[in-house]
């Protein structure tokens, strides 16, 4: 059986850690062994260790790194990495599937999205896995709002 969060909050707190990404310098949110072991790669898991953090700037292509200076980088994931893969095909939101080009066709054909209230609604009942299915291992609505701002900017 899956860990659900039991509330929002409790999957939008972000752990930082004080280990800087060895590539871009920035501080990065801390992650879980559960969080790694379902977005990184078997060969690579070991020498990642379970301690880690997850490099919060888009700009890097360093994703998770370690105090040993580790790094999985973009591409070598499981899955794309919403704030450093670009495209549509790419999740904003793993636990419900929800893809940025979803959010893209919402706002191009309507002007608006519902996809925010559909990722709460589910949050409220139970059914998110943020630790587990976001690369970053937490809530992914910043990371939903950030796209939609982005796609509403572009036009």
């Amino acid at each position: 059986m899956e860990s659900r969060a039991p509330s929002h909050e409790a999957c939008c707190r972000v752990k930082t850690t004080t280990c800087p990404c060895p590539l871009c310098g920035n501080a990065g949110r801390k992650v879980t062994a559960v969080t790694l072991d379902h977005h990184v790669p078997q060969r690579l898991r070991a020498a990642i260790g379970d301690d880690a953090a997850f490099c919060l700037n888009p700009a890097c292509e360093v994703v998770y790194c370690n105090p040993g200076g580790f790094v999985v980088r973009k591409g070598q994931t499981t899955l794309p990495v919403t704030i450093k893969d670009s495209g549509d095909l790419v999740p904003v939101c793993y636990c419900f599937d929800f893809k940025r080009g979803a959010l893209r066709k919402d706002l191009a054909e309507r002007g608006k999205t519902d996809i925010p209230e559909r990722i709460r609604q589910g949050i409220a009942e139970g059914r998110c896995a943020c630790e587990r299915k976001n690369p970053q291992g937490a809530c992914c609505l910043g990371n939903v709002a950030g796209a939609i701002k982005k796609i509403q900017g572009e036009t």
